[in-house]
């Protein structure tokens, strides 16, 4: 990727330990392991190469991007094994690969969520650089410009082949939204208006899975982007501005005043509760992210009955997005065929065929996404995954450590029980930041 251009459009606002070895026999290729052009190796070459993923992805049935992958890759190279190793679910897998660094024996290649948890390995040289190999393959031209934004924003550089983008936002209820006249918001002051309507004809008006810190967190992000505007708010996520700012003070502010909304009880709800509850008609909003879609199907609803919107209050909204990807190690003993895959990987090709599988629209690649064919669901989620203001990364996990985004969803509870000022709050913050070298 271009770094200028991107870092252009971030600050305008226009978008949203040891050390990693390589695996497998030795191949007589030539290649420093940079992600730049160079030497392609015999095609007759016997070698292997380690991926880990989690249970989940690992399997190669329901994985299509990996198993397209892996298929467009032998046809070049029949001699060399694609290794999947399952290592169980997403923190034995963080788990295994922490272990594995430290031992010098890690995998050619992983999957891993596009956020804080792969930072210390890339401040570290552990990670190969892909910003070439994007540069190359105009992977700017097709792929969500979150994907790789938020991957600039993180670690100024391209180190993980986009695979999927989720977005965040308001699901409302259209049965309800109908029998109130309502119509989407504009301003976040048209949100809260709503929200008072249906308190006074007493239905909740939002439920939010706060047993899970991002469910409240996700709301402070976005009071955090009205408040603070794209550029402090990207500043405050990659730790290159003070969390002790008005910013952040009246943010807690804002959260104070929002929970009276939520739902009794809130701090020990399942996600699988308030999408129920979405589905029952008994809330009529719930912030959340692209998977509900087919939770909303699991609980028997049909999703033709809910829409989906960006949360208002800037001029220009942006988008509450994340991803994942695959990562390579920087010490692979094979860079070269390292880079072919990702190049298979990061095929049209790939993309398409999960896409017709699942009809998933989170696929990073959205060139490959039929837009006539989506019902009237996706079609909201696919206009938020391209909100004209950008997108922002979630705080909880992605940007911030856990250690800091735990500390927020404690200080929103306490600020709404009246229990600590929003400006103790924002000072206490900042210090827990500065004590865990978050900031830059």
């Amino acid at each position: 990727m271009k770094r200028s251009r991107i870092l252009s459009l971030l600050l305008s606002g226009a978008l949203l330990a040891g050390v990693l070895g390589g695996c497998g026999t030795s191949d007589p290729q030539a290649g420093t392991g940079s992600s730049g052009a160079a030497s392609t190796p015999d095609e007759n070459v016997t070698a292997t190469l380690t991926y880990w993923d989690t249970s989940d992805y690992a399997d190669l049935e329901s994985n299509l991007i990996l198993a397209t992958a892996i298929e467009k890759f032998n046809e070049k190279y029949p001699n060399v094994t694609i290794d999947v190793v399952s290592k169980g679910r997403v923190e034995d897998l963080y788990s295994a690969l922490s272990i594995a660094f430290s031992a010098g024996n890690g995998p050619d290649l992983f999957w891993s969520n596009v956020g804080e948890v792969m930072s210390d390995y890339v401040k570290n040289g552990y990670l190969m650089d892909l910003s070439d190999l994007s540069d190359s393959l105009g992977w700017e031209d097709v792929f969500y410009s979150s994907a790789l934004a938020n991957q600039m924003t993180l670690w100024d550089g391209i180190y993980a082949v986009p695979k999927a983008q989720k977005v965040l936002g308001i699901y409302y209820n259209k049965s309800i939204y109908q029998q109130f006249g309502f119509e989407v918001p504009a301003t976040e002051e048209e949100f809260i208006d709503q929200c008072e309507t249906l308190l006074a004809a007493g239905i909740t008006p939002i439920g939010n899975a706060g047993k899970y810190a991002a469910c409240t967190n996700r709301w402070f992000d976005a009071y955090l982007d009205v408040n603070g505007g794209t550029e402090l708010h990207d500043q405050l996520l990659s730790g290159e501005a003070a969390i002790n700012c008005d910013a952040v003070v009246q943010s807690f502010e804002d959260m104070a005043g929002m929970v009276k909304y939520f739902q009794n009880g809130y701090l020990a709800q399942e996600e699988s509760e308030t999408t129920m509850a979405l589905v029952s008609g008994d809330i009529c909003f719930t912030f959340d992210g692209s998977w509900v879609y087919y939770d909303i199907q699991n609980a028997g609803g049909n999703v033709e009955d809910y829409g989906f919107f960006v949360f208002t209050g800037a001029s220009e909204p942006r988008a509450d997005t994340y991803g994942d990807g695959v990562f390579a190690s920087a010490d692979t003993e094979h860079p070269e065929l390292v880079k072919y895959f990702l190049e298979c990987y990061s095929s049209a090709e790939c993309y398409q065929a999960s896409f017709e599988s699942t009809g998933a629209i989170t696929v990073a690649r959205y060139d490959v996404i039929d837009q006539a064919g989506l019902d009237s669901l996706n079609q909201d989620i696919l206009a938020a995954l391209n909100a004209p203001g950008g997108a922002y990364m979630p705080s909880n996990e992605m940007a911030w450590p856990s250690r800091l985004s735990d500390l927020l969803l404690e200080y929103i509870d306490q600020v709404a029980l009246g229990e600590v000022t929003p400006a103790d709050a924002a000072a206490s913050l900042d210090e827990t930041a500065a004590s865990i070298g978050f900031y830059k």
